[in-house]
């Protein structure tokens, strides 16, 4: 939570899908208990368990409740262990078009999203990659 790494990188276009619906409390009858797994083209890539955060949904929700919530504020968390950054060949395992990715959680559902090139979903140029390049050209 100090380091803000996950907030961030949730906060760029295309990083953060959310749905395909909520859920109230009602339905849920234990956030911290809820199974989850990501798929890529079916195979599983991560697996875990709310029982598991280091940081409860409770302690989330107190800590920024000194920002204040408006209704339809989300609260982001951390990911399932597995991550692409941790395997032993992290390019092994980065997202390319074509794949699609099933992120389920129990109780919830399953979220599909399918990877595009970039010229699929947009009409410019990539932003570049070169970090010492100019973008005004």
């Amino acid at each position: 939570m100090q380091s803000g790494v996950f907030s961030f990188s949730k906060g760029i276009d295309t990083f953060c899908p959310i749905g395909p619906w909520i859920v109230t409390k009602d339905e849920v009858p234990d956030p911290q208990a809820l199974a989850m797994q990501l798929r890529v083209n079916g195979e599983v890539r991560q697996q875990g368990n709310t029982a598991q955060m280091v940081i409860t949904i409770p302690h989330l929700v107190a800590h920024h409740s000194a920002q204040g919530f408006s209704a339809g504020d989300i609260l982001t968390t951390g990911t399932i262990s597995g991550v692409a950054a941790v395997q032993p060949n992290p390019f092994d395992f980065y997202l390319r078009p074509g794949d699609e990715i099933e992120a389920e959680i129990e109780g919830v559902g399953v979220l599909r999203n399918h990877v595009v090139p970039w010229s699929a979903a947009h009409d410019t140029p990539p932003y570049t990659t070169d970090l010492y390049s100019s973008s005004a050209g």
